[in-house]
Parts: C-alpha cells; structure tokens; sequence
C-alpha cells in the first residue's frame, strides 16, 4: 500500500494563523502606539492593509503598486527602497520616481520607458520596438566583428542562485560560430577546459571547474552567451516592453525558419508546423516576440521567465506543463556544435538515437551554437486563472486525518464535495493543455493555473499588457525591498511568520484570476507561457523533484493522484510544522507533465506523467534552507505505488539536488550508482558514437567540455 501521513502534534498546525490574519495582526501591530513596532518603521501601511481588507470596492493593482512603494519610500528604512531604486538606470529609475512621487500613471511610467534609451552601459541597444502581428522581417545580421581574444580575465563567475562560484582564467563574449571555434581551438593549444553559460539559472555545478585553492583562477575558459551585464546583473529588464534591454541581435542569437532537409527528416511538415533554428544566445523573451512577430508559431510548452537562454534551459532537460508534453530537448529536431576539434558539427533526425543523447547532453559534446526545434502553428490560450480553497485546490490524500491538515487550511467537507473536489483536480491534472498549481506559505488559497487552447488566433489580447508588464517588474522591486525591510524591523525579527506571511499576501495579490461571470483571458499562447515577468529579480533557492505517476489499483491507464497529492501536503504540513522559522518563504509549486524519450531526462520511462514538484525560498534564509529542504525530500523519496514498490523519484538536473542526501548517502552517489546506471551506460555508448562520426573520443570531452559532477557521473574511468 501507498505511505500513509504520519500524524504530527495537532498543537504544531493551529498555532500559526491564517494569513490574512497573520497580515492584520501586522496592521494593528503598526496602529498601536503602545506595541514594540513605530508606525514611522512601516508608515501607512496599516491603512493600506485595513483598506486592502475592508474597504468595498478593493484596493486595485495599481494602486496597491504605488500605496506599497510609498510606504518604503517614507519608511525609517528608506535607504533600502533608495538602494533598489537607484540602481535602476536613469529611466527606470525617473518613471518609478515620478510614478511613486508625482502621479505618474502605470501607463505613462510605461510609455516613459519606451521613449527613452537607458544610458548604461555597457547594455547593448537595439533601435526596433516590439512588433504584434507585424509582417516586418528581422533586420539583417550586424556584420562580423574581429575577433579580440581575452575579454575579461579573472572575473569572478556567480550563477543567479549563489550556489555555485568560480574563477575562469578567461571569460569569453563571443557572437559568431568563428569566434567560437577560435576560442576552443585556442583552448586546446594552450591544455584549458572550456564550459558555457548563458543566464546562469542553474543550482547545481552544471558550470564551469571549481576554484583550484592556491590559485587566483581554475585555469579554465568560460563562453558567456549573455554579457556580463545581461547574465549577472539586478535587477534585470529584459522583460519590458521596450526593445530596448534585448541583447543585439548577433549569429548566436539569430532565430530563422529552416526546411526538413537541414534536420534530416524525412518529409516537410504539415498543418502549419515549422522546423525553427534558434542560436544558443536567445533568450525566451526573442523568441515569444519572434514567434508573434514573425513566425506565427509557439513552443507547446516552455519554462515561465523570458530572461533565459535556450543554450542553458536545453542543456539541462527543462520542461513546461501539461500531461501531453515532454521536455524542451524532447522538441529538438538538431543540434550544431563546435567540437574539441574546433569543428562545426551537427546531429539531426537521421540519426534519431544520437539525437536522444545530444538533445539533452550537458556541454558535453562542445559548445552548442544553434538548436533547431519542431514548433507548432500558433495557438491561443484560453486562462481562466483561479485562487481555490487550498483543501479544494489539491485534496488531501487518502488517509490524511483532518487533524493532520493545518487548521487554517481546514474546512468541513461532506463526501459529496470531497468527491466534486477529487474529480475538479483530476480533471485539470489529466486534461487540460497547461497544469500548474502555486501555494504561497501560510496563504489559505492555491493559485490554480491551468488552461485550454483554441486554434483561432482572433479576438485575442496583448497578456500581460505593457502596464501590466510594469506593474510586475515594479512588484519584483517591492518585493526585494519588503524582504530587506521587514527583516530590519526589530520588531518583526521574532515574528518569521508574520515576514513570511507578508512576502505571501504580496505575491498572492499579484496573481490574476478570473471569477466564474468574467470572461477568459484570450492571449497567444508563447505569452500564456512566459504569465509572469520579472520574477528573476528575487533571487531564490530552489529544490525540485520529478515524481512518477502509476495506475489506480487494478487499472493499468488510470493515474493515481494519490502520491502527488501526498507530496503536496508533506510540503504544506512542513511549512507549517517549521513556521517559528519560516525557512520556506517563496512558494510551493506543482507541475503535470507526461514522459520524455531522452536519455537523461527525469521524466523517461514515467508512461503515465510525471508530477513536477517543487519548493522555494528567498536567498536570504540560506542558512536555514537546506535542513528544512532535506526534511522535505526525504517524505518524497519515501513513496510507493499500490503495489508496495519505491517509487523512483529524480531531480530536476538544473535546481537543487547536489548538496542532499537520500537513504543517508549524497544523493548524486544513488543516482550515479542506481537510480540512472542503465542511463548512464546508453549515455556513454551515444556519446562515444557521435565523437567516432564527428572525430573526437570521450577523452577529448573530458579533457575539454566536462567539469567534476560530469566527470564522475559519466566520465570517471577515462
């Protein structure tokens, strides 16, 4: 039989309350002149809270955007909402100053920024804004530039996360494929490894070779797809409207439409698909706009920020929503690299099992410089996004007693609405094109994000529309100086769950949702799938775990929910039970998706889906995060299916996972020596037969594309 929830000290749930009121306490806390919290720390923020909650006609986005900012502004704390702003460039900085100061509306802080070009540098320019529905083709490639060899030496390499941190001897900022054979060559000669790297939105040491100690640099080379200010730098603008914080278009990033002989395929496709070669360098805010601009096709899926590249989210085997899609390597019909060699090769469909190791491969085989991916035609989403009861949202699983389930959670069910709520999340789950569901610590609601398609692209809106698309980027800003401030109050640093909860009513707040008599939101689907823009200016930690789905007993096709819902739970009760802390202050998030035929990937062999699950957390509690985590993980490695076997459960390669245990041994020693043996070995043998067709061994790649995880993982014995 399938784990049973064990039964926690009921006294630990109901102690903490609901968030609302956690968010009113905090109200009254700043009302009282008689508590340990000035009004001056947070001024107004009571009656903002007060009005948010009372008054009849709400609190709207935008008001609520400038109420919020204000009160940083005029707080005792003020140099943290000056910090952030700031380091905005002058016109950001001028249209959220004048927003915030001066009565500009989100409209016009958004035109504001459209106008103006930035003087930052050294942020590169691009002259053309965004186009919708525009029949204009992209401007031509700006010609090749000469090659200058040894852009920045000794920079200090971070990845967005801060988990991982190393010294190349050289950064490289190449443009084109010559540059690039160049600097691998160069390589070669001079006896240096070579890894790339794109936004950097990895946890694990995917990247380059550690430091080596009593050196300044490791000796090694990295190729960096983005500039130093594009890849590193926050807060980060790709996501506004304006074309003007697009990296400039070069070879690596160039997006065209190719024919089924450049991929090998047999036959052309139909029905409005086309074959769509993408540079390394893109990130997927060029693509959503190309694809709307120009190429009248969409990805079926893809990951929600716009500021990665399609070079890092490949080479990791990242995926979207939605039980009928895979991975993004799933879509990959060829890949071009540079090889040890300094040679340009490519593996396409004629040779489809070399294909399954190359798609999703790490940087092992050389630096990838172009992927081509099957789109589909254009299609339209149709959201009706939801904030559901959290006991509604995702049942508790069988066996879960109500006194298990946090008491603000909890609301008396008759079997009737358990069974309506059970067939609700089915339904969703097994059904719909788009499935993802968010809980926010200590929030009573679940944001539930799932939707259907329609193949009419008329009558459809701009999603977020550029206000909203301000107000966003905006609210990230908030939301980095909430985090600082609410930790410098005094009176708030023993109230974690008041913080957290803050952080929570924030976020939650700034989620759409339509009710039952509102129209769906109509939108192309590339912007259904990038909903939210900005989010990459709150940098987290970030644990993820791929858990497969099996039969209902005595079915063979029928999913059973039943573990996914207990991993949902698990995390929710864990939140809950470690709440005089709160190490868990960024959301709770779940994922349908189906399996995947590439070697590496998470999700092969899961026939009946795979449930995406994670957990996150600001930077800022990094200290406490990886203890609670691994509390986590260790109730979701610990399921099995109706038949009493272990349930496999795997990582996401690109999140967290390399510092944790399972079973009490590192994780990454199971994985190596059980869980991906098989795997491995297929791996291995594909890789070994590319580099026979393309003229390098497994020796060459190690020598010049691995790093130590890769090494031992699939290199230790050459």
């Amino acid at each position: 039989m399938a784990t049973e929830t064990p039964q926690t000290d009921p006294s630990l749930l109901e102690a903490v309350p609901a968030l609302s009121t956690s968010v009113q306490d905090l109200g009254k806390l700043i009302a009282d002149p008689d508590s340990d919290l000035p009004a001056k720390e947070l001024p107004k923020l009571d009656e903002l809270i007060d009005d948010y909650y009372n008054r009849d006609t709400g609190v709207g986005n935008e008001e609520f955007a400038l109420r919020i900012l204000q009160v940083f502004q005029q707080s005792t704390h003020k140099d943290v909402y000056e910090k952030v702003v700031n380091q905005l460039p002058s016109d950001q900085r001028r249209a959220v100053k004048d927003f915030v100061g001066k009565g500009l509306s989100a409209e016009e802080a958004d035109r504001l920024l459209v106008q103006e070009i930035p003087i930052v540098a050294p942020l590169e320019v691009q002259t053309n804004e965004i186009r919708l529905f525009s029949s204009k083709k992209s401007e031509p490639l700006v010609p090749e530039r000469k090659y200058i060899k040894g852009a920045t030496e000794n920079l200090l390499f971070e990845n967005w996360g801060r988990t991982v941190k190393h010294t190349p001897q050289i950064t490289y900022y190449p443009e084109n494929i010559k540059e690039v054979q160049t600097i691998v060559r160069d390589a070669v000669k001079n006896n240096q490894g070579v890894r790339v790297s794109g936004f950097r939105h990895s946890w694990a040491p995917v990247f380059g070779r550690n430091d080596i100690t009593d050196k300044k640099h490791n000796g090694s080379v990295l190729i960096s797809t983005l500039t130093e200010r594009n890849a590193s730098v926050l807060p980060n603008f790709t996501s506004l409207p304006s074309s003007l914080f697009q990296p400039k278009e070069t070879e690596l990033n160039h997006i065209s439409v190719v024919d089924a002989a450049y991929v090998g395929a047999q036959r052309p496709l139909t029905g409005g698909k086309k074959y769509v070669r993408v540079g390394t360098a893109t990130t997927n805010e060029q693509f959503r706009r190309w694809c709307i601009d120009e190429g009248n096709v969409t990805l079926p899926m893809n990951i929600i920020e716009v500021e990665i590249t399609f070079g890092g989210s490949n080479a990791t085997i990242c995926h979207g929503a939605g039980m009928q899609h895979s991975t993004l390597s799933d879509l990959v019909r060829c890949i071009e690299y540079v090889n040890a060699r300094g040679d340009v090769c490519t593996v396409n469909m004629a040779d489809p099992e070399l294909m399954k190791a190359a798609s999703g491969c790490f940087g092992l085989l050389g630096v990838v410089t172009h992927i081509t991916f099957e789109c589909d035609a254009m299609l339209t989403a149709v959201m009706r996004p939801v904030k559901l009861d959290a006991i509604e949202a995702i049942p508790p699983p069988p066996g879960m007693k109500d006194s298990d389930i946090p008491a603000p959670l909890w609301k008396q069910r008759t079997p009737e609405q358990k069974k309506t709520h059970q067939d609700n999340f089915e339904r969703r789950a097994n059904n719909d094109f788009y499935a993802e569901w968010f809980w926010f610590p200590y929030s009573t609601k679940v944001w539930v994000n799932t939707w259907s398609t329609d193949a009419s692209t008329k009558n459809v809106v701009n999603y977020p529309s550029n206000k909203d698309v301000f107000l966003q980027v905006a609210e990230t800003a908030f939301m980095n100086m909430a985090q600082e401030i609410l930790h410098s109050v005094h009176a708030l640093q023993a109230r974690p769950q008041m913080q957290t909860a803050v952080l929570s009513w924030l976020a939650m707040r700034n989620l759409d949702e339509r009710k039952e008599n509102q129209k769906p939101i109509r939108t192309l689907l590339p912007n259904a799938l990038h909903f939210q823009r900005g989010v990459q200016n709150i940098r987290v930690r970030d644990l993820e775990v791929e858990l497969p789905l099996h039969a209902k007993k005595g079915t063979t096709t029928e999913r059973d929910y039943s573990n996914v819902q207990r991993a949902w739970w698990d995390a929710i009760r864990a939140c809950y039970e470690h709440a005089e802390t709160s190490p868990m202050r960024m959301p709770l998030e779940m994922r349908m998706m189906g399996s995947s035929s590439v070697t590496m990937a998470p999700q092969r062999g899961n026939k009946l889906g795979t449930c995406a699950i994670e957990i996150l957390t600001l930077k800022v509690v990094s200290d406490i995060w990886e203890p609670f985590a691994q509390k986590v993980l260790d109730k979701w490695v610990g399921y099995s299916d109706n038949d009493g076997r272990p349930v496999v459960v795997k990582p996401h390669w690109a999140k967290e996972w390399y510092n944790y245990k399972v079973d009490g041994a590192p994780w990454v020693r199971k994985l190596k020596n059980d869980v991906y043996r098989d795997q491995i070995a297929e791996f291995r043998t594909l890789l070994a037969a590319i580099g026979e067709k393309h003229g390098w061994t497994l020796a060459d790649i190690k020598k010049t594309f691995s790093n130590e995880l890769l090494d031992y993982l699939y290199l230790d014995d050459v």
